[in-house]
């Protein structure tokens, strides 16, 4: 039988915030890579395969023989975790229990992840097209050109006089 947990080493601010060396991990947390070709990478992960005890994160990949990316699964011993998903219910239950065995402050439930995600409301920005407004490019540009057709004119020149001459 499989085991369904896979856990991974925290990093020194969590053992110290928690009292818990490692925890398992789910998809969600931001995990860094601490050995291997990828150290010192990480983000978030995205797949947890528990056959393998290997965990994919976000944006590392490796390109498959015909130029297609997939995700590219680390052992779970080569990562640390930096940062715990709480928004699930039991994870922040057992993390409070453990708190309070170890007489250490408990933590705060975490806002759901959907408050991070909503855009930013942002001013839409004239850039004058609806308006009817130019934008005048400044005069630089405009010589710049002229001064390279002037260096091909004066070549030309040489080439026809190189052909009066025989």
């Amino acid at each position: 039988m499989l085991n369904t947990k896979i856990n991974v080493s925290l990093n020194r601010d969590l053992k110290k915030k928690y009292g818990i060396r490692r925890f398992p991990v789910v998809k969600g947390d931001i995990v860094k890579i601490v050995s291997g070709s990828r150290k010192g990478e990480g983000g978030k992960v995205i797949g947890v395969s528990h056959k393998t005890k290997k965990i994919a994160i976000e944006g590392i990949t490796i390109a498959k023989a015909d130029g297609k990316q997939v995700e590219y699964y680390i052992d779970h011993s080569n990562l640390v975790v930096t940062k715990l998903d709480l928004s699930i219910e039991g994870r922040f239950n057992k993390i409070k229990e453990i708190t309070a065995r170890r007489n250490l402050p408990t933590p705060e439930p975490e806002k759901p992840a959907e408050s991070e995600a909503t855009p930013v409301e942002s001013e839409p920005v004239d850039v004058g097209e609806s308006s009817g407004e130019t934008i005048d490019l400044p005069e630089d540009n405009g010589d710049e050109l002229e001064e390279d057709n002037s260096d091909t004119e004066e070549t030309d020149d040489i080439k026809e006089d190189d052909d009066n001459e025989n």
